[in-house]
């Protein structure tokens, strides 16, 4: 795993790592031997091989990097999901946690204390933008938004993380944000329900030129 560098502006205490995936590989015993029977059963119910890979690789990963956070073992954690299907720790309140992968890599943030959501795409392939912008963005984002290839990646990488950040759906809540372009690396994001709490996001440099990831960061 990489540690990646992120922007200064991201608040202490986060860290966000990229595995690299083989996805031709055979599943590992001692990815296996940490997961718990569900998270066996899941990623061996999964029909194509490169998706065991990644469930078993990533969540492995995951357990690995946050149980010396909690004082654990890996294969002690024990995760439950919030309604929407999030995942969290049952037994430590104080660390936050997501997860995102794309084609050959997977993307782990953890935070201490505060609610983060990332997103990793694959841009090496060919998307309708036309089509798929008046599904994806809100009214404002359809006004103000370019309708290229990379800028319709950007925002959907920013979009996806700032929903995952809030825990909750996201095919439901796609126009319900919008995310408005910032200077470098951050970007604005405005929430239609003023109840939500407010949202920082950033996207982060990745050492591979296929993909775009960001993060986002509850306040």
């Amino acid at each position: 795993m990489q540690l990646l560098t992120l922007p200064s502006a991201v608040p202490d205490g986060i860290e966000v790592w990229l595995l690299p995936l083989n996805l031709q590989a055979p599943l590992h015993h001692a990815d296996l031997s940490i997961l718990s029977d569900s998270e066996r059963m899941h990623a061996t119910s999964l029909h194509f091989h490169e998706d065991r890979v990644r469930s078993v690789a990533t969540r492995a990963a995951l357990r690995r990097l946050l149980a010396p956070q909690v004082m654990s073992t890996p294969e002690a954690l024990l995760f439950a999901t919030n309604a929407y299907g999030k995942p969290f720790l049952q037994s430590n309140t104080h660390i936050e946690f997501n997860v995102s992968h794309a084609g050959s890599f997977a993307l782990i943030a953890t935070s201490k204390e505060r609610c983060v959501g990332v997103d990793i795409e694959c841009t090496n392939r060919s998307i309708d933008v036309n089509s798929l912008a008046r599904y994806v963005f809100s009214p404002l984002e359809r006004r103000c938004a370019r309708k290229t290839q990379q800028a319709f990646m950007r925002r959907w990488v920013a979009k996806e993380s700032a929903l995952k950040a809030l825990g909750i759906g996201i095919s439901e809540h796609l126009q319900t944000i919008s995310i408005i372009s910032g200077n470098n690396t951050d970007y604005h994001i405005v929430c239609d329900d003023p109840s939500w709490p407010e949202l920082k996001g950033w996207l982060i440099a990745l050492p591979t030129n296929d993909y775009l990831a960001a993060l986002t960061v509850q306040y």
